[in-house]
């Protein structure tokens, strides 16, 4: 056991040693900045001594206990688990026997930052809402040495172990993403899915923060010293709180107030959470240490991952979180227009939305009372997580856009109730009869383990197989389709074969045709700063695109297209009717930079010859 946690945590690595030299000078001049500031006003608290009242004042306005919603059940348990020498508060709702979903909050937050998730969760899942340590009602180590990247995911993985979960489905937000983003590489058996949630990877985290973050570069290097950036935080706790949440005050579920009035008080549990010098010491000790590592070259993720932020986020650059995506086997990008860095919170709607059906679609255990009835999207719906609605609104890259989406086991994630609801005469989405009648049979079936229940489920599971092929198939001639379009339309009045040099010339042009679109959006950013982010994922999304496209046609294995230097091949594009489905009768290849000028190399050989 021992051996196998050394090879896992190996994949993290520490920053050169120059590197953690250079931040640690910056570090100490930020803080000589902030003593040179703390000395002025104590001079100015002498020639004016109403300035150390109002100092007072505004410590008056923290909350000494927590507020009610923070404490009562309304969303879930109340539980702990001790750890050594820490322990961890948690709030788990639904049953237990369903499969496990973790949320892990960002800084500065605590559990309750989902408390729009874990209602809508719980019909499918066991949620688990963690206080990571240093964090609310968790304990908060002192020491900086409790918080290093690989003391934090062995204390998740003992976490884990302790609530008997042998694997679980994350959902990280900032902090927590990424803590996600390294126990996903360090423990991948232990993690089924993976939603990252306004974060980067944290190869490309630290080096890329925008400069207007309130936690950008200069932030991260000046908390680096101890004391002195705690002592600075408690006393501008509550400006940073309300800079980080400022959408807080528009939501209108938490409203308290008298004599008819009525107030948004969801502000009290953050300024109760971080009123104390020891509530941002343990998340401090996290940027401490987080900041000088970073994961070996080469690693991958391969389990499933969903990328989700907003358009609009001040805190991460959105080219950073697009570009995470390099490190994931199978993914999914999704860019919530409108929103900010909190998209489970401004956007609890979409976000609970798009994870649903990103996660719906993994194998799991459920017993048909753990489900509410009263979700009635219909089976196709719940069974691959809206696949329709994902594909118009989701960004999907990747080599195969078949492995984009896992899909359900029929057997294991469809209730009695679901099954039922297939075969009504009225549901739109009713399946094909040979299904319905094992369905049907299926569903009569008491005992999950007997041999007919078994046959049944092998005919569901070859049935369903050959749908995921033909779906995945039809997903990727559609994409296919509009390439090939845009190349049929250059070649329309053409008679003739391509040579290389005129098919290299064009798939050049193929590489261009969003410069057009990519000016005018920088046109449209230039006119003020309010639209400065205007069409700022679009662009993103055309950038990331354009970026995998030509590294694979410049040096990698090529662009999948038709051979147009080949006589028959080029005579069989010609007569295509632009049709999804008759893409099967084309043959397709990759096409690279190299091969075209190897062949235009041996056509002007050819040509020397003849002359």
């Amino acid at each position: 056991m021992g051996s196998d946690q050394k090879r896992d945590y190996d994949v993290l690595e520490i920053v050169p040693k120059w590197e953690i030299v250079k931040i640690y000078l910056r570090c100490m001049l930020a803080n000589l900045a902030i003593l040179l500031k703390w000395l002025y006003e104590s001079v100015k608290c002498k020639v004016n001594p109403t300035a150390i009242m109002r100092r007072t004042i505004e410590r008056t306005d923290f909350p000494n206990k927590p507020p009610i919603f923070m404490t009562d059940t309304n969303l879930g348990r109340h539980s702990y688990v001790k750890l050594e020498n820490t322990k961890l508060h948690f709030v788990e709702a639904g049953s237990r026997s369903n499969p496990i979903v973790l949320l892990l909050h960002g800084f500065p937050d605590c559990w309750f930052g989902w408390r729009y998730q874990i209602p809508e969760l719980t019909h499918y899942f066991h949620v688990i809402a963690l206080d990571l340590k240093g964090f609310n009602d968790s304990d908060k180590p002192h020491w900086r040495f409790e918080y290093t990247p690989k003391k934090v995911c062995e204390d998740l993985r003992k976490f884990l172990i302790a609530i008997s979960a042998k694997s679980v489905s994350i959902i990280g937000h900032d902090l927590g993403a990424t803590i996600g983003w390294l126990f996903a590489h360090t423990n991948p058996e232990m993690v089924d899915k993976f939603v990252s949630v306004s974060t980067p990877h944290p190869n490309l985290l630290w080096d890329n923060l925008p400069k207007g973050s309130p936690f950008n570069r200069s932030w991260l290097e000046f908390v680096q010293l101890p004391m002195l950036p705690e002592m600075e935080l408690k006393h501008t706790a509550d400006k940073l709180l309300r800079r980080c949440h400022s959408h807080v005050t528009k939501e209108k579920h938490y409203l308290t107030g008298s004599n008819g009035t009525l107030t948004n008080n969801l502000m009290e549990a953050y300024l109760y959470s971080f009123c104390q010098t020891d509530d941002w010491r343990g998340p401090l000790n996290y940027y401490r240490n987080f900041l000088f590592y970073r994961v070996r070259d080469g690693e991958i993720l391969q389990c499933p991952c969903l990328i989700i932020t907003g358009n609009d986020d001040r805190f991460y650059k959105l080219e950073s979180v697009v570009k995470s995506s390099e490190f994931c086997e199978n993914f999914i990008i999704k860019i919530i227009e409108q929103c900010g860095r909190a998209p489970h919170q401004e956007m609890a709607t979409e976000f609970n939305s798009t994870v649903l059906k990103f996660l719906i679609g993994k194998k799991f255990s459920q017993k048909p009372a753990d489900v509410q009835p009263s979700q009635t999207r219909g089976l196709v719906g719940r069974m691959f997580g809206g696949i329709g609605t994902v594909a118009n609104n989701t960004v999907k890259l990747g080599n195969n856009l078949r492995e984009t989406y896992a899909f359900a086991n029929p057997l294991n994630s469809v209730p009695n109730f679901m099954i039922k609801e297939s075969l009504s005469p009225d549901n739109p989405f009713a399946l094909f009869k040979p299904k319905q009648t094992i369905l049907k049979e299926l569903a009569k079936c008491k005992h999950p383990k007997s041999r007919k229940t078994l046959a049944l489920t092998r005919k569901v599971k070859k049935i369903n197989n050959r749908e995921k092929i033909k779906l995945g198939h039809a997903a990727k001639a559609n994409v296919v389709g509009k390439k090939l379009a845009w190349f049929a339309d250059r070649l329309l009045e053409r008679q003739n074969p391509l040579k290389a040099g005129e098919y290299e010339a064009l798939v050049d042009e193929y590489l261009q045709r969003f410069d057009q679109e990519l000016e005018q959006i920088k046109i449209v950013q230039s006119i003020g700063k309010h639209r400065a982010t205007q069409h700022a994922a679009r662009e993103a999304v055309i950038k990331t695109t354009i970026e995998t496209e030509k590294l694979n046609f410049n040096t990698g294995g090529g662009i999948e297209l038709p051979d147009l230097c080949d006589a028959v091949n080029f005579q069989l594009f010609q007569e295509w009717d632009g049709s999804a489905a008759s893409i099967q009768h084309l043959k397709l290849k990759f096409i690279s930079r190299k091969a075209l000028q190897a062949i235009a190399a041996k056509e002007q050989h050819v040509d020397k010859m003849v002359e």
